[in-house]
This record gives structure tokens, C-alpha cells and sequence, in this order.
């Protein structure tokens, strides 16, 4: 299925909470709280989250992603297919991942030269009518070919290596050996993964 890939922008603030609103995990209400903000997550917000206890901190994501794509921090693309959103990859540049950080995640830092830019894929979210659509293969295709006009030195992933769970998030495995993406580091459950532009 041919879907439109957009980069999400200011514009598109709307499409993408409707998306989290009402459709990404129409399936999973334990997760509808989300709004893909978990890898900007750091201590201070743990802290400001911790106020919003009435729906586990699903209202103050809301307004941090909001705030978030206003200020170009939230990165990645939209799918539409009929005009609705129906699928959404968050891709950013990792040193922009507070849970990427050295101090985090210091497995994807070591023997990392200063000079390489590294763009890192942290979620596929897609609408549950329209999974195993090829949609997340049309948003990965999509973050390699920007990635590699904006000089990135390579693709990053974290996806799992076993059976697909709700850690499943970071797209199957499969899908990265099929566009090209090696095995930097073995973790044991996922895999750092990288395709080199």
C-alpha cells in the first residue's frame, strides 16, 4: 500500500495528536497516554509528571509533545493514506535523545568517532487496521533518504532479535536486514543496528 510521507512541522500538530488521540493505540488503551515523548524523558520531567496523577501523566505527555513539536525538539514522520494519519516513525537525531544519553546508553557511545552524525529511529507507531501494510518499511525508506541528503553518517535501531512484544516498538528486526541495516552490538533481546549512508 503507496502511502504520503510527511516530515512532522508545526502544521502538523493537529494531525499528529488526533493520531495519538484517537487512533495509534485504539487497541492498547494501557499505552494511549504515550504521545512517543519516552526518549526525550528525563528526571525533571519524571518529577513534573509525577503532578498529573489523575491519568498517569497521559495529560502533561500531551502538552509536552505539543510544546515539544512547536519547538522542533519531537522529530520523525507522519504516514497519511485517504488523507488521515495512519502511521508515524519518530527518528531524530540521537545526541537530541535525553535516553540516549552517554550516560544512559553508553553501549551506542563507546568507539564512536566525534565526527559522525547519527540519525536514531526510537518508535514505529502504527494504526492498528493498517499494520502488515508495508507502511513502516515506506517510513524507514523515507528516514534513511533524508538522513543521508542531511549528511548523517548513519541510520541507528533498537529493535528486539526474538519473538515481537510490546517492546516491539522500535520496528521488527527483519525490517532493518531487509533495508540494509548490520549488527554494531548484540544486547541479548534487541540489537543496535546501523546503516551506513
Amino acid at each position: 500500500m503507496k502511502v504520503e510521507i510527511k516530515r512532522l512541522s508545526l502544521e502538523l500538530t493537529k494531525d499528529y495528536m488526533d493520531y495519538f488521540d484517537n487512533v495509534a493505540f485504539s487497541d492498547n488503551s494501557e499505552w494511549s497516554g504515550c504521545y512517543c515523548v519516552w526518549y526525550h524523558w528525563n528526571d525533571e520531567l519524571e518529577n513534573e509528571c509525577s503532578k498529573y496523577t489523575a491519568d498517569g501523566g497521559g495529560c502533561f505527555k500531551r502538552e509536552l509533545a505539543i510544546k515539544y513539536i512547536q519547538n522542533g525538539i519531537l522529530q520523525g514522520y507522519l504516514a497519511y493514506a485517504d488523507g488521515s494519519v495512519v502511521g508515524w516513525c519518530n527518528a531524530n537525531d540521537r545526541a537530541n535523545y535525553d535516553r540516549l544519553s552517554k550516560e544512559k546508553y553508553p553501549e551506542i557511545w563507546r568507539n564512536v568517532d566525534c565526527n559522525e552524525s547519527v540519525k536514531s529511529i526510537v518508535c514505529f507507531t502504527i494504526a492498528p487496521h493498517m499494520r502488515r501494510k508495508g507502511i513502516a518499511a515506506q517510513l524507514l525508506d523515507r528516514v534513511c533518504s533524508d538522513a543521508c541528503e542531511e549528511g548523517y553518517t548513519y541510520v541507528e535501531a533498537y529493535p528486539e532479535t526474538g519473538k515481537a512484544s510490546n517492546r516491539s516498538y522500535h520496528g521488527p528486526y527483519a525490517l532493518y536486514e531487509k533495508y540494509g541495516f548490520s549488527v554494531y552490538k548484540d544486547l541479548g533481546n534487541e540489537a543496535i543496528v546501523r546503516k551506513y549512508l
